[in-house]
């Protein structure tokens, strides 16, 4: 699998975005899922796990708390596994469910990528993998949510008194 600057014809450039694609997840079309390949789980929102109409009851007990970039424990309010399709490709994704805000619906990391056999590239703004039969398919990121969320989550940093990088 490779990338070229063919990828780059219907991104805009410069840019420094995040992987923000959409995938169906169990019956659903889930929009603002970030791909992050330093993510060792998969993060599922508490209010996205709501909106598949799912229910507490259908949660497994987390044992064992996440620890995030700043070394905070988040207790998850459980995990479930539920089914991830892209394109031609389902796996069954093992998503442990969180109880915080957050401008993204789902963030799949190493574990749903490499399941994938995915290699995703920020910079082109897409993510390949093999299906079953080793035609390669793709995913395309959308600028346009990866930069409402990044001004969301931005605004809501100002607002606290972080400072913010200017570009």
């Amino acid at each position: 699998m490779s990338f070229s600057d063919k990828d780059l014809e219907r991104i805009y450039c410069p840019h420094n975005d995040a992987l923000v694609i959409t995938l169906r997840i169990k019956d659903y079309d889930i929009k603002r899922i970030l791909i992050d390949q330093g993510s060792s789980c998969e993060i599922m929102y508490y209010e996205t796990f709501k909106q598949l109409k799912l229910k507490d009851k259908d949660l497994a007990p987390a044992v064992s708390p996440l620890i995030g970039f700043n070394s905070m424990p988040e207790w998850p309010v459980g995990k479930i596994i539920l089914p991830a399709s892209a394109g031609y490709m389902t796996k069954q994704v093992e998503f442990w469910v969180l109880k915080v805000p957050s401008t993204y619906n789902i963030i799949l990391g190493r574990t749903w990528l490499h399941a994938m056999r995915a290699v995703a590239s920020t910079y082109h703004q897409v993510m390949r993998f093999p299906n079953e039969a080793g035609v390669i398919e793709e995913v395309y990121g959308d600028q346009i949510k990866s930069k409402q969320c990044f001004v969301i989550v931005n605004g809501s940093r100002a607002a606290k008194g972080f400072v913010q990088m200017v570009e």
